[in-house]
């Protein structure tokens, strides 16, 4: 019977023992459960997130495909800006020919009449009664009805010209009412390429806090997913291996408005539009001098390898010397001779390739300048 007795805890140990062996085995299997369902519900945020980045990426592509014909807009207002202001001065040059002109032939009027006065009426009539002769009388008459005809033919351009120079005022008023009808739209579509900027920037924040919470969800799953992204180029021909990144690192756009006519020069660059402060990175590692003049502004070049790039309009200068690529050397503005904020970009390789761009404008060069177009295409 002791036996017996002294056999009860340990079968009672035993027991407990297989119940907490049960419990743990519990408690793992609802972590397990747990852990994985937090897992499932990791993936389906991943999943939301890269349908949401996926999304936002084509409404980007969609207004950048706005903004880019905005900015062509911008660039065709501008070209017949140009043209406006040249026939203006040609117009203003007429007008000052036709004064002078005026001015010439009244001074000439103003001779006669003096003369006459001076003379008085009876010096015409002693004139011809002096005549001795048929002969003499004659020739006296042809004097006086050609002095006549003289005078009538002064008159008569002093009125033509005076006709002349009320039709280049007239044109001249229509050109300039012109110009500020241009200068007006020019404004509309600035404030119209603004807003899309803005709404551009929103969509571009937002995407990129929605790709850091990815790329976190990625790294917990230990996972190789790929976050959509932003297609480089789509304006068109394009060639790499030149630019290493976009020179404006902002929300932007452009249209080839190289060879452009501008006033009293061709248009040497291409106009990458963006909001004022937007910043200006180098396109390839090189050396930065900063320079001003009074119609780009302030200006800086990057001197690198293959040649240098010119960009000018900033608002405020960046780093200086030697640079690596994307580093911030100035900021978007409008300073010097510019219609609204842009940078002012060209490319000046050291070699000109054999077979340059052409832009629709119809040059490929100009100066030591070629068509940048196809080399922003393949970075911006």
């Amino acid at each position: 019977m002791g036996h017996v007795h002294r056999s009860i805890p340990r079968i009672r140990a035993r027991k407990l023992g297989a119940l907490v062996a049960v419990l743990g085995l519990c408690v793992a299997l609802v972590a397990s459960n747990a852990g994985a369902a937090s897992l499932g519900s990791a993936r389906a945020q991943l999943n939301t997130l890269l349908q949401q980045i996926k999304a936002a990426r084509a409404q980007q592509a969609k207004v950048q495909g706005q903004l880019n014909v905005l900015a062509a807009h911008i660039a065709n207002v501008q070209t017949q800006m140009a043209q406006t202001q040249a026939a203006i001065i040609n117009t203003q040059d007429a007008v000052q020919a036709a004064e002078a002109a005026i001015a010439s032939q009244q001074n000439a009027l103003n001779t006669r009449a003096r003369m006459a006065y001076e003379q008085g009426p009876g010096s015409t009539l002693e004139f011809v009664l002096g005549a001795t002769s048929a002969a003499d009388l004659n020739d006296r008459l042809e004097i006086l009805n050609a002095a006549a005809q003289s005078d009538e033919s002064i008159i008569n351009d002093l009125t033509d010209q005076k006709n002349k120079l009320h039709v280049q005022q007239v044109n001249l008023e229509q050109q300039e009412n012109q110009l500020r009808t241009q200068e007006a739209g020019l404004q509309q579509q600035q404030n119209a390429l603004n807003a899309k900027f803005q709404t551009q920037k929103n969509l571009v924040d937002g995407i990129a806090s929605k790709i850091k919470q990815a790329h976190a969800l990625i790294k917990r799953l230990k996972l190789q997913t790929q976050i959509p992204v932003f297609p480089p180029g789509g304006h068109g021909p394009s060639i790499p291996g030149v630019l290493l990144t976009c020179p404006v690192a902002g929300p932007h756009a452009y249209t080839d408005d190289f060879g452009a006519p501008r006033p009293g020069h061709i248009h040497e660059g291409i106009d990458i539009q963006a909001a004022t402060g937007t910043p200006i990175v180098a396109p390839f590692p090189g050396h930065v001098v900063q320079s001003y003049d009074p119609g780009g502004g302030n200006d800086v070049f990057v001197y690198g390898a293959l040649g240098y790039v010119f960009n000018a309009h900033l608002s405020a200068y960046g780093a200086t010397g030697n640079v690596q690529t994307g580093t911030v050397i100035g900021y978007v503005g409008a300073t010097g001779d510019a219609t609204g904020p842009h940078d002012h970009f060209e490319w000046h390789p050291k070699v000109i390739p054999p077979h340059p761009w052409t832009s629709p404008y119809g040059y490929s060069v100009v100066g030591t300048a070629i068509d940048a177009y196809p080399y922003l295409n393949s970075v911006c």
